[in-house]
């Protein structure tokens, strides 16, 4: 509805702004033929034709004419920039939002294609899971610091993720070996610290 009214009053504005300027061309090269050719190529002659004539009835109501068209292209603009203005503020507003949900949902991991080894059947490196072994350490003696550690070795990994995304592939072997340590042997930080190893060598081969 807001788009037909902007339309009308275009339309209706431009209609006014062309009889009104064709009439006051008339009237000008019925008043003296200069006045007409001045109307015609000269800048704002045509409102000093308007101001001489003002007390002539058809020549005010000429220049009416064309003010009130441009008076309807002037509320044509302004229901213009505050319908759509609003809608694309809300646009832009959700678009932000909904970025800003994903990246608080995708927390930073190794891409998919970080197993930088040449051969072509090992497997992708995979998310970071806690080991399962960390449920059966809780009813230990030892749960708070098996708790603890569990703690730290997942904070290093997303650290090694983080460096290694960034290209900081030496911080990122840092991190993982200090995993590692947490848990030798463990599967995730093994093929972590083998990936970052590789793609050290390849970055120096660059």
């Amino acid at each position: 509805m807001p788009g037909i009214a902007i339309a009308l009053f275009f339309i209706l504005g431009l209609v006014l702004s062309l009889v009104g300027y064709f009439w006051g061309l008339v009237q000008a090269f019925g008043e003296e033929t200069i006045w007409g050719v001045l109307y015609l190529l000269v800048p704002l002659a045509s409102l000093v034709f308007y101001i001489k004539n003002w007390s002539n009835e058809k020549i005010r109501k000429t220049f009416l004419i064309q003010c009130a068209g441009l008076l309807m292209f002037v509320l044509a603009g302004i229901t213009t920039s505050v319908f759509y203005g609003k809608n694309f503020v809300k646009i832009s507003g959700s678009g932000s939002n909904v970025e800003q949900g994903y990246n608080e949902q995708s927390p930073s991991s190794f891409p998919s294609g970080f197993n930088t080894s040449p051969s072509p059947n090992q497997e992708l490196s995979p998310a970071l899971e806690p080991s399962p072994t960390s449920a059966a350490s809780v009813n230990n003696p030892n749960s708070a610091r098996v708790a603890a550690q569990n703690s730290d070795f997942k904070q290093l990994m997303k650290l090694g993720y983080i460096y290694y995304d960034r290209g900081d592939y030496q911080t990122a072997l840092i991190n993982f070996n200090r995993a590692l340590h947490i848990r030798p042997g463990e599967a995730y930080a093994v093929k972590a610290v083998y990936n970052t190893k590789s793609a050290i060598v390849q970055s120096s081969v660059k």
